[in-house]
């Protein structure tokens, strides 16, 4: 028989930003827990290279608490309660930097009470008003909007993560340096003010999420074949990189739902 991942606790909806949104903001997203209100269940969370901005509610009764999730560098593992209740927005690569102007790195492998920011949204007691998941993405869009004409963007940044997103990760520092003609230090400064973690850590994690992701397209995957595919030079790098930014082996791994599923 064949091994399948178990399904997730929680039930995920989308939603695209508008074209003035897009070059900062990857995606809306609202998930619900599906278990029961007297259950909680540990949920894991991998790296991505994204900063999130998460409103969550655990309970009918409450309202949206918001916080501020950086950039993270190992997985971690989320208490998921029956009932819960999640709006997030998930920004592109140097998208929060490039919208609020606090430096990516601040929050790298933290969770901020958004609270504790000066960035003005809106408060968590309007999502409970709204009248459903699509009115809350749009109370998301337009407080994110008020932030645009103060927005900046790095070009550098922007064609380096271009060159890393095409390459799966398999681009040397070198190369990445003398395509935005930075020396190798700014270009690690930049990196990490805009995206929270240097070049190099951002090219693992997006080796090891195009991993992950043939992982779950196979039922029986080959996983000396995807380690080869995705550019590790062994399979013992291969089984390093997952114990690191998933936990556990790949073997566990092609079993098992993880809360960020890839997108």
């Amino acid at each position: 028989m064949n091994d399948v991942p178990p399904l997730s606790p929680l039930q995920f909806r989308h939603g695209r930003p508008g074209e003035s949104l897009s070059p900062f903001v990857r995606n809306f997203w609202a998930a619900e827990s599906t278990e029961s209100r007297d259950t909680c269940r540990g949920q894991r969370v991998v790296p991505d290279g994204c900063i999130d901005l998460i409103f969550v509610r655990r309970g009918l009764t409450e309202t949206f608490n918001g916080f501020v999730v950086g950039t993270m560098t190992r997985p971690t593992v989320e208490d998921v309660v029956g009932g819960a209740q999640y709006l997030g927005v998930r920004f592109a690569p140097g998208g929060f930097t490039g919208l609020f102007g606090h430096p990516a790195h601040q929050f790298t492998d933290r969770t901020v009470a958004l609270d504790d920011l000066s960035l003005s949204l809106m408060p968590g007691e309007r999502f409970v008003e709204s009248p459903g998941i699509e009115a809350s993405f749009r109370m998301l869009e337009d407080g994110l909007s008020r932030h645009l004409v103060r927005a900046r963007s790095s070009p550098a940044v922007g064609k380096a993560l271009d060159m890393i997103s095409a390459s799966q990760g398999a681009v040397t520092i070198t190369q990445l340096a003398a395509a935005i003609d930075y020396s190798p230090r700014q270009l690690l400064r930049v990196f990490r003010e805009s995206v929270g973690v240097g070049p190099k850590t951002y090219c693992r994690i997006v080796r090891f999420k195009d991993a992950l992701r043939a992982l779950r397209r196979r039922s029986q995957p080959d996983l000396l074949q995807i380690a080869l595919d995705a550019g590790y030079y062994d399979q013992a790098h291969f089984i390093h990189e997952f114990n690191t930014f998933y936990g556990s082996s790949p073997a566990a791994a092609a079993m098992s739902v993880p809360y960020n599923t890839p997108r």
